[in-house]
């Protein structure tokens, strides 16, 4: 039987021998889009060490490796603890972690104006600034004027990603902007057979679910406004009109075809049987679930080895 294991590694030293019998849980929390990946580990301290003596200090740095004894492991990345919280009873306390490169300056509100950039060249701009490397692969798409207006860089980018249908992260030193239909038509890297799943919960809604989409904009040159639409793959009679601000129409169909695939038709929430090899962004099949089988897409990956129940990853995936 295969066997759960981690290891911790606080300031590059490993301290998993040390720590393994106060641990109560770990997890790791990998999110595709949006926000920081994260770490959550768990201990009992009815010694009262972690009040003490062992007491962490906030920025420091912590990496987590997660998988089976003698297999390969999934490697979590550097974090940063950035919140200490206890509990009684009984004593625990909950050291709660951030990406590493997730500084105060990337928390910080700016206004900035973007003129003449392509969507690529403003995101390396700003990877640039907070010396992260740039990975991903952005269509051509040129803005004459994009303001960033008292925001900070990470909502900014998110902003614009959804924009103009993109996910956008930030994780292990690299800025990350991919376009998000082009990830869901990748083939599914794993098949997901019942034997592997803890429980699951899928839900098939028509909320939020368009036939097509339409965007108004004013065309500052023709001083009149323009409509441009697109058609989606929903059965339901509902439009979805939006006023967006465009500078051709190329930008109002980009921007209408991201709205319209915002909201999958079908979501669910799958617990599997511990699995390193799964992480956010990748597609997986499901076979076994008659009208609900297909491809999903997974947006975030929890991984979680606790003391009583072992090792499991939760996934949040919606229908290719």
């Amino acid at each position: 039987m295969l066997k759960p294991v981690f290891k911790i590694e606080y300031e590059n030293k490993d301290i998993t021998a040390s720590i393994a019998p106060y641990v109560l849980s770990v997890t790791y929390s990998d999110f595709e889009h949006g926000q920081s990946d994260e770490i959550e580990i768990q201990l009992e301290d009815k010694d009262q060490l972690w009040k003490s003596s062992w007491y962490p200090v906030k920025g420091d740095s912590i990496k987590l490796n997660i998988g089976y004894e003698d297999e390969k492991h999934l490697n979590c990345g550097n974090f940063e603890i950035d919140e200490i919280e206890f509990s009684a009873p009984p004593d625990i306390i909950t050291l709660k972690t951030l990406a590493a490169n997730i500084k105060k300056a990337l928390r910080q509100n700016n206004s900035v104006a973007y003129e003449n950039k392509t969507l690529l060249q403003i995101a390396q701009e700003i990877a640039n600034k907070h010396n992260l490397k740039f990975v991903g692969n952005v269509k051509d798409i040129k803005t004459k004027r994009i303001t960033q207006n008292n925001k900070r860089d990470l909502e900014f980018l998110k902003i614009l990603a959804e924009e103009y249908g993109y996910i956008f992260k930030v994780s292990d030193n690299k800025l990350t902007f991919y376009e998000t239909a082009a990830l869901k038509s990748q083939a599914p890297a794993l098949i997901i057979n019942k034997k592997d799943i803890i429980s699951y919960n899928f839900r098939d809604k028509t909320h939020d679910q368009y036939k097509s989409c339409e965007i108004s904009y004013h065309d500052s040159k023709n001083k009149k406004v323009i409509t441009a639409s697109i058609n989606g793959s929903s059965t339901k009679s509902d439009a979805l009109k939006l006023n967006k601000r465009c500078e051709n129409k190329e930008q109002a169909i980009l921007k209408a075809t991201a709205a319209l695939n915002k909201n999958a038709p079908i979501e669910g929430i799958l617990t599997l049987i511990g699995n390193p090899h799964i992480v956010a962004g990748l597609n997986i099949e499901i076979k076994w679930l008659y009208n609900l089988s297909g491809k999903y897409h997974i947006k975030t990956a929890k991984h979680t080895i606790d003391k009583n129940s072992g090792y499991k990853t939760e996934l949040e995936v919606e229908k290719c």
